[in-house]
């Protein structure tokens, strides 16, 4: 069963997604959605979701709603659940989502999904294949069936615009080509999502692009926040080929809006949406960098060929529904600037390394 699953999985990377992107339901939709009583969400300790676990206790759609974190706490993250707002509700379950019986119970009362407990790498990282495959596809296969158990009416899935592959702008109706085994794991557990769809989940897919800026629980592996980082302690900024590829980004609080977006505007039930509000090239970001921080610096190095792929999307149609995104990428850049100011760069002469 399990081999048979992943066959289908697998022939799902490469379909045509126009009959996915026409999943909602065609009954009359409501002018708003009820916030959920408990929101469950999966990953709420990580980059994106320690944001959100505090923008939607301050948002007053959610006054009533109660936060529940389910989290592995693998990467350690566990800034992200300090210093929560005093205000909010929040109850936490550490677990893994490939533990269905812990998962299960963490469902229980639970109306809406969000979920974005994943392995998280860049698009061409090719780094823990067989793990990526097992928290991003069959976990949330484990997400999916347990939500259907639970009775779950609504699961919004984080999913990546690294499911299209190389090239773009890509619309949500575009074939999905994914390499790499995050990009592919991400394409499986949407093909999960959308077989639910069948069972009676009511799903909505984001296609997130790469998340910039600040949160309380950071990563610095993708470029921008990388470079910021390189930028805000004196170091060079670090370019892989001509700096001309495209990387499709979002703001960490632009990606939170989304999420809350979803869950109150019913244009989004049954939807796939792609969500980069940016798509600057490294170059780009490497300027704006530099406007900044007129010192800043760059080298750039051909030492990783993958990393000159261009991956670009078109996020008109999360626009066209009337989300209106807050951050440009100069604002996002220099909030991230400013907790490093007390950083210089090291002298070239080495009179800072002398006894």
């Amino acid at each position: 069963m399990k081999e048979a699953n992943q066959q289908k999985a697998t022939a799902g990377c490469t379909e045509s997604a126009n009959q996915e992107s026409r999943i909602k339901n065609q009954e009359p939709a409501p002018c708003s959605l009820t916030p959920p009583s408990i929101l469950l969400v999966t990953g709420g300790a990580g980059y994106i979701g320690s944001q959100f676990i505090r923008d939607i206790v301050t948002d007053p759609r959610f006054t009533n709603t109660t936060i529940r974190i389910y989290d592995s706490l693998q990467r350690q993250h566990l800034c992200g659940l300090m210093d929560l707002p005093s205000h909010g509700c929040y109850e936490f379950i550490e677990g893994d989502i490939l533990d269905r019986f812990n998962l299960g119970r963490a469902m229980q009362g639970v109306s809406t999904v969000i979920h974005m407990a994943a392995i998280v790498s860049t698009p061409l990282s090719f780094d823990h294949p067989e793990w990526t495959e097992q928290v991003n596809h069959w976990g949330t296969a484990s997400v999916v069936d347990c939500a259907l158990n639970a009775g779950v009416s609504r699961l919004i899935y984080v999913s990546s615009s690294s499911v299209y592959g190389p090239g773009g702008p890509f619309k949500e109706t575009a074939n999905c080509h994914p390499i790499g085994p995050y990009a592919i794991s991400k394409r499986k557990g949407e093909v999960e999502v959308l077989e639910a769809h069948k069972r009676g989940l009511n799903p909505t897919i984001i296609r997130l692009g790469t998340t910039f800026g600040n949160a309380p629980a950071m990563r610095f592996d993708a470029i921008a926040n990388r470079l910021a980082f390189l930028v805000g302690v004196g170091r060079p900024m670090v370019i892989h080929g001509s700096g001309q590829q495209i990387r499709p980004l979002i703001h960490v609080h632009d990606a939170s809006a989304v999420l809350r977006f979803c869950l109150t505007d019913p244009q989004t039930e049954g939807e796939i949406i792609n969500a980069a509000i940016l798509t600057p090239t490294a170059n780009t970001i490497a300027d704006t960098l530099h406007r900044l921080v007129p010192t800043a610096t760059v080298l750039y190095t051909d030492q990783d060929i993958l990393t000159e792929i261009s991956f670009d999307i078109d996020s008109s149609k999360l626009l066209a529904m009337g989300f209106v995104p807050q951050f440009d990428l100069e604002k996002g850049l220099a909030q991230m600037l400013v907790r490093w100011s007390g950083f210089r760069a090291v002298p070239t002469n080495g009179t800072l390394l002398e006894e």
